[in-house]
C-alpha cells in the first residue's frame, strides 16, 4: 500500500525534507503519496508558487505521487477540508497510513476522543450550537468548547486541530488507515527560524521581503510571487458589481453577506478582514469568503 500526507509545501522547506526522510526511514518499501491545494490554501491564500513548481520540488525529495485538491475542496472550514483530503488519498492514492505534523503528538487521545465525538455526536452538536448562541463564537470556538466539556481535553494548536480532524475522517468512515503523528518542531506561525527550520508563514513572509530563503528551503524564487492582497480591488468590484450573488457563496451564511457589503468600502486587504472579523466569525472565515468570491464571481 502507500503512506499519505496532506500538504500545501507553501512554501516546501526543511522540515517537510524532514518529515518525508521519516517516512522512508520508518516505511522503506511504501510508496508516498501526498494531496495538495491547487492556487489557494484552505485558509483562502494564494501559494507562493504554482501547483507543478510545488510537485517537482516534491518528487524531487521522495514523493511518489502528488494527488490535486480542488478549489472547491480546499478553500473549506478546517473538517470539511480534512474530510476532502483523505478521501481523496484513500480513493485515488490507494494509502492505508496517514502520517502528520502534530503539536501534541498523542495520536491514542486523538482516536479516544474521535471515537468518543462518534457515540455521541447528537450532544455534542447540540452543544456546540447552544455555545454559538449564548457565547456568540464562531464554529471552531464553539466545537472546541464542546470537546472540552464532554471529554476534558481540547486541540487547540493549528496542527493538532487538522490532525484531529483527519482522525475524525478515518474513524467516521471506518477507513482501514492507521495514521502516524510527527511532533512539530517549530512553531506553526512562529516568527523565529530554530536552526535549519522555519514555519511557513515566516517563509512567506521573507519571500514577500525578497530575503533569501536558502537556509531553510530548497525552492528558489526569481519573482517575487503576488499574495492575495494585490486582488482586493478585483474583489471590491465584484462584491459591488454581484451583491445579490455573495450569499449563494458556498462558505457564506448567517447572513454573512451583509457584514461583508457592509465594510466592502475598506481601503485594503487587511483592513477589510481585520473590520469583518469577530468572536462570532475568524479571520480565516472571512479570506476564504474573499476567495471564494474571486473564484467564483
Amino acid at each position: 500500500m502507500a503512506v499519505g500526507i496532506v500538504v500545501e509545501y507553501n512554501p516546501f522547506h526543511n522540515g517537510h525534507i524532514r518529515q518525508i526522510e521519516w517516512i522512508k526511514s520508518k516505511f522503506p518499501n511504501e510508496k508516498i503519496v501526498v494531496v495538495m491545494s491547487d492556487k489557494f490554501t484552505q485558509r483562502g491564500e494564494l501559494s507562493v508558487a504554482s501547483f507543478s513548481k510545488r510537485a517537482r520540488v516534491a518528487k524531487k525529495y521522495g514523493v511518489s505521487k502528488v494527488l490535486k485538491l480542488s478549489f472547491e475542496e480546499t478553500v473549506q472550514a478546517a473538517h470539511v477540508f480534512a474530510h476532502n483530503a483523505v478521501m481523496k488519498l484513500y480513493k485515488k492514492g490507494k494509502i492505508d497510513k496517514l502520517v502528520f505534523g502534530s503539536e501534541s503528538n498523542n495520536v491514542e487521545l486523538m482516536i479516544s476522543i474521535a471515537k468518543g465525538l462518534k457515540e455521541k455526536e447528537k450532544e455534542f452538536y447540540q452543544l456546540v450550537k447552544t455555545l454559538q448562541k449564548k457565547e456568540k463564537i464562531s464554529f471552531p470556538k464553539a466545537s472546541s468548547m464542546a470537546i472540552s466539556i464532554l471529554f476534558s481535553h481540547n486541540f487547540i494548536m493549528p496542527n493538532d486541530i487538522l490532525a484531529f480532524e483527519y482522525i475524525k475522517t478515518i474513524v467516521n468512515n471506518n477507513l482501514p488507515i492507521i495514521p502516524y503523528s510527527i511532533e512539530r518542531n517549530v512553531g506553526f506561525h512562529s516568527d523565529e527560524p530554530n536552526d535549519i527550520y522555519a514555519s511557513a508563514s515566516l517563509l512567506r513572509k521573507m519571500i514577500y521581503e525578497k530575503k533569501d530563503i536558502s537556509n531553510f528551503s530548497p525552492m528558489v524564487f526569481k519573482r517575487t510571487p503576488k499574495s492575495v492582497a494585490f486582488l482586493y480591488k478585483t474583489f471590491q468590484k465584484k462584491v459591488l458589481n454581484n451583491k445579490e450573488k455573495i450569499k449563494d457563496c458556498p462558505v457564506v451564511s448567517e447572513g454573512l453577506e451583509n457584514l461583508i457589503i457592509k465594510n466592502i468600502e475598506q481601503p485594503d486587504y487587511n483592513s477589510f478582514v481585520e473590520k469583518c472579523t469577530s468572536k462570532r466569525y475568524t479571520s480565516s472565515r472571512i479570506k476564504r469568503i474573499i476567495a471564494w468570491v474571486l473564484h467564483e464571481l
